[in-house]
C-alpha cells in the first residue's frame, strides 16, 4: 500500500496558475487591463495576464505574479492584493 501511494504521489505534479486583474480608474471610469492571446499563431482574443508559479524562480506567489505581469505587459505594478484562492 505504501509503495502504491508513493508511486501516485511521484506521478502527479502540482501546477499553480496566477491570474491578475489590473484595474485603474481614469475619467471616473474603471478600466481593466487585458493582454492579447494567440493560439497556434492566430489571434485568440483578450485575456487577463496569466502565468504559472515556478518556485525555482520566484520565492512567493506575489513575486511570480509581478514577473508575469512585467513579462506580458511591460508594467511594474504597485499595490497587489490577493483577493481569492481557488483550488480543487
Amino acid at each position: 500500500m505504501i509503495e502504491r501511494q508513493a508511486s501516485i504521489a511521484n506521478s502527479q505534479s502540482v501546477v499553480i496558475g496566477l491570474n491578475a486583474v489590473i484595474v485603474t480608474v481614469t475619467d471616473d471610469m474603471p478600466r481593466v487591463l487585458t493582454v492579447a492571446r494567440t493560439h497556434d499563431g492566430n489571434a485568440a482574443g483578450d485575456a487577463l495576464p496569466f502565468g504559472t508559479f515556478d518556485p525555482a524562480i520566484d520565492r512567493t506567489l506575489e513575486t511570480g505574479l509581478r514577473r508575469w505581469i512585467r513579462e506580458q505587459t511591460g508594467l511594474e505594478v504597485g499595490y497587489v492584493e490577493q483577493l481569492y484562492t481557488f483550488g480543487d
